[in-house]
């Protein structure tokens, strides 16, 4: 009997007891009480018989007087004075009787005083007068009759009080009577129920202790079918004893033969691996110490056939009163197929990143190699391009379309990288306070000619921002609009693009929405994702008649999530499309932006001019001849002087010999590469405390971390190629304009 049911049985003992013994309580007080009433009802019924028989006596002892004074019989002398006697004991017992009942008691002592007067006058009489035989018929005195009188109506008094007291308590003895009677009855009947339910009780215990044995025989049966049925081997080791319990799965797992007899822990610790033991061991006491909350661990096993066997160890352990652990019950699992496909994939995984390494080295590489050439051709389209007034009309035909495959290249490319930059969750924002205005005039002015080329409208509304201030990335912001505006005059030969820029509250929130409204071929809703994942569009049709890598709006779509945002679409085929951009606004920023004070400034040419003297000298350190000679037309056409370097070598040589205010190094070149060179450099001036010359990287290898590159080797600035003039013009005058502040 488990302990539950030890506590259920002895609650219920002492609940029958209890009510058994307020049911004995109940029956032997109401049989003392029936008992005391029957008493008093003798008592009364005493009290009349004494009273009736005291008239009785009364009216003998006046007759037994008559007697004497009549005949002179002295027997009737003898009458008188047993009667006499007889009175007195009646009126001793009613005395007893009615001790308890003071008006009784005072009418009592009231007759007893008119007894003794009566008795007095009766004695008197008889001493004063002689006896005469043939008298005539005496009659009594009216002092006598009064007497009597009196004594018979005191008499009758207390025999009225006495048998109204004894229907009384007749009446009371019958209504005890019926309780008694009822008080048996109901404590038979609890006492029987008590007693039914007792026995039910015990019998439900029986069969609970049926159906529990029943359950333990079945649970032990399911136990063993599952034991048998499963691979895992079970030691039970009783650590007091210390005696250990190994099933046949145990040893069916190291392939050796079932042997009941095997009891020793150290059959356990002589198949663990040498090199687990110790580990294995040691987090078994570790647990069983209480040091851990539980036992689960992994270790080898020799098998019989000479391999060795993963096992996963899980177990559970019993404590005692003093927290030191009595027996503990693991199971073994195999689990060498398992470790082996964790190598495998394992070994894949390395597999893959040394793959996904030569795809980064080879986009790398392929990026240097495309961006370096193509650095050289976007210069000189450049120079073309302002220089175009000098050439004829098919000249200038050819020259914009160098222009325009040019860009579409450098557009290409930028969009792969910066797809690679999002994927390994490297790319960062340069966030900081620039005017809306400046951003959407500088949009409004490159996709307004585009538009006008294909002969479709184009509208720009953001009056509702005028002269606003924003917080955030200005490229990234840039580079949406134009993915968005882009795609929206692709799509659209007939009527035209509209842009509408406000402001808009998001439960409480400021946001920049930006609504991009076309009247192309718009995109069936079942394809809305489509667009937003990277290679894909619409279908193939659109992909062959419009061309497109399918990058632009999922590279604009991680991007405004990146920046807090996201872009929704609204299209039905036919009737163009809706892209809108919402932006959390972060901060409103009341300082002119950085883009307003170079606008209003002098231009570039004019201010690196001013800033130069004869004195300065700019370093070139490059090998590639096509970049050189773009760098060169640049600097003579700014009345720059400079040197060229073919390699980082020669590049420290020529730097120890003069002084440069800047240094423009390439980092992929023969005999010494950019970042050498410049950790020379770097070396060179703190060992011999000179001034630090600003050195700007321009590198082809425009992947993620490769800015971070370029600042750690020492480097003060970056800039990818292919090199936008601008940028570049704009990097040297802030290093000449620092040194001259200087």
């Amino acid at each position: 009997m488990d302990n539950t049911a030890k506590r259920n049985f002895i609650l219920f003992t002492l609940l029958l007891v209890s009510c058994s013994s307020v049911l004995i309580f109940s029956v032997v007080k109401g049989d003392k009480s029936l008992a005391k009433t029957d008493d008093l009802v003798i008592e009364t019924q005493e009290v009349i018989t004494q009273s009736e028989r005291l008239s009785f006596l009364i009216e003998g002892m006046l007759s037994a007087q008559r007697g004497y004074l009549i005949t002179g019989n002295e027997e009737f002398v003898e009458e008188y004075e047993n009667k006499k006697a007889e009175v007195s004991e009646r009126i001793a017992s009613l005395s007893e009787l009615i001790a308890e009942n003071p008006s009784q008691m005072s009418r009592l002592a009231e007759l007893r005083d008119y007894f003794t007067e009566f008795s007095k006058k009766l004695e008197e009489r008889a001493n004063v007068f002689e006896p005469v035989i043939e008298k005539e018929i005496l009659f009594d005195v009216q002092s006598l009759d009064n007497l009597k009188n009196n004594i018979m109506r005191i008499n009758n008094m207390m025999l009225k009080e006495t048998y109204e007291k004894l229907h009384g308590r007749f009446k009371l003895l019958g209504e005890r009577k019926k309780q008694y009677l009822k008080t048996l009855l109901f404590s038979v009947g609890i006492g029987t129920i008590l007693l039914l339910i007792f026995n039910g009780y015990l019998l439900l215990v029986q069969r609970s202790k049926g159906h529990i044995a029943a359950s333990l025989k079945e649970a032990e049966e399911r136990l063993s079918i599952a034991i048998d049925g499963s691979d895992d081997g079970i030691f039970d080791w009783d650590i007091k004893n210390n005696v250990v319990f190994f099933s046949r799965q145990f040893f069916d797992m190291i392939g050796e033969k079932f042997d009941p007899a095997v009891s020793s822990i150290n059959y356990l610790k002589q198949r663990i691996h040498e090199d687990d033991l110790e580990k294995a061991w040691s987090y078994i006491e570790q647990y069983l110490d209480g040091g851990l909350s539980e036992y689960r661990q992994s270790f080898r096993m020799k098998h019989e056939s000479g391999r060795w066997v993963w096992v996963q160890s899980r177990g559970k352990a019993l404590f005692g009163a003093d927290n030191k652990a009595t027996r503990i019950v693991c199971i073994h699992t195999d689990i060498t197929h398992t470790v082996k496909a964790q190598e495998r994939l394992k070994a894949e995984k390395m597999e893959a990143e040394d793959a996904n390494r030569a795809k980064s080295e080879f986009l790398a590489h392929m990026s240097h190699e495309i961006r370096t050439p193509l650095t050289a051709i976007n210069g000189i389209v450049e120079i073309f391009e302002r220089t175009k007034d000098s050439f004829n009309e098919k000249q200038q035909s050819l020259i914009g379309t160098l222009k325009s495959s040019t860009s579409s290249l450098i557009d290409l490319i930028n969009d792969i990288l910066d797809f690679s930059k999002i994927e390994s969750g490297e790319l960062e924002l340069d966030e900081h306070g620039f005017s809306l205005d400046e951003v959407f005039e500088n949009v409004i002015s490159m996709m307004a000619l585009k538009a006008s080329e294909k002969g479709i409208s184009f509208v720009f509304d953001y009056s509702a921002l005028k002269g606003q201030d924003f917080y955030g990335d200005v490229k990234r912001i840039r580079q949406i609009l134009v993915n968005l505006i882009n795609n929206a005059i692709k799509f659209t030969d007939d009527g035209g693009v509209k842009i509408n820029a406000e402001l808009e509250d998001r439960e409480g929130n400021p946001f920049l929405r930006i609504n991009v409204s076309d009247t192309g071929i718009g995109i069936d809703p079942e394809d809305f994702d489509l667009v937003f994942q990277r290679f894909k569009q619409a279908d193939s049709s659109v992909s062959r008649k419009y061309g497109g890598t399918g990058l632009g709006l999922p590279i604009s779509k991680n991007l405004a999530n990146l920046m807090g945002g996201d872009i929704f679409l609204s299209s039905q085929p036919g009737k163009g499309s809706t892209f809108s951009l919402l932006l959390p606004v972060k901060i409103e920023v009341h300082s002119a932006s950085t883009e307003k004070q170079d606008k209003s400034a002098l231009k570039i040419n004019d201010k690196i001019r001013s800033a130069l003297s004869n004195d300065n000298k700019i370093l070139v350190v490059e090998d590639y001849e096509g970049n050189v000679v773009l760098l060169s037309y640049m600097f003579d056409e700014l009345d720059v002087v400079y040197d060229v370097a073919r390699n980082g070598a020669d590049a420290v040589d020529m730097w120890k010999k003069n002084h440069y205010d800047v240094v423009l190094m390439d980092i992929q070149m023969p005999v010494m590469d950019g970042f050498s060179a410049t950790k020379h450099i770097r070396d060179f001036e703190a060992a011999n405390n000179i001034e630090r010359t600003p050195i700007i990287g321009m590198t082809a290898h425009a992947l993620v971390g490769d800015k971070d590159k370029c600042i750690e080797s020492g480097m003060d600035s970056y800039l990818p190629k292919p090199l936008v003039e601008a940028d570049l013009k704009r990097e040297i005058l802030k290093y000449v304009k620092a040194k001259k502040a200087a």
